[in-house]
């Protein structure tokens, strides 16, 4: 159309004259204020919704964290927990292990004497 190659479309620039014409004047200082405060409450609106939804997301964020710090401290409780467990149960065992030891040992000085008595008594008898 520049260029001359394109004829006008005279049909395309009436709706054009139409469209700016409805347009209304900004000469007028009490409209331009008037579209200015409009337009000023109109971005306020879009701030504080971006800000509201950029806090919320933020505050899912630190939420999320918290929920796995908490769950990852809660795990590392029951592993301590089970260690202690298994300490404690380790402990019992080689108690009751020595424990077992022990009276066997008890048993084995008790019925090495008794062994030893009746050798003597025996070897005593056929002395005679």
């Amino acid at each position: 159309m520049a260029a001359g190659k394109v004829p006008v479309n005279h049909q395309i620039v009436y709706h054009l004259q139409d469209a700016l014409n409805l347009l209304p004047d900004l000469s007028d200082q009490v409209t331009t204020h008037s579209f200015a405060s409009s337009t000023n409450d109109s971005m306020l609106v879009v701030y504080l919704s971006s800000l509201l939804r950029a806090v919320i997301a933020l505050h899912g964020l630190v939420d999320n964290k918290a929920t796995i710090g908490r769950a990852e401290m809660e795990e590392e409780d029951k592993k301590e927990k089970e260690k202690e467990k298994d300490v404690k149960e380790k402990d019992v065992k080689e108690k009751d292990v020595k424990e077992k030891d022990a009276n066997e040992k008890d048993r084995d000085s008790k019925d090495g004497g008794k062994a030893d008595n009746e050798t003597n008594s025996e070897t005593k008898k056929a002395d005679k």
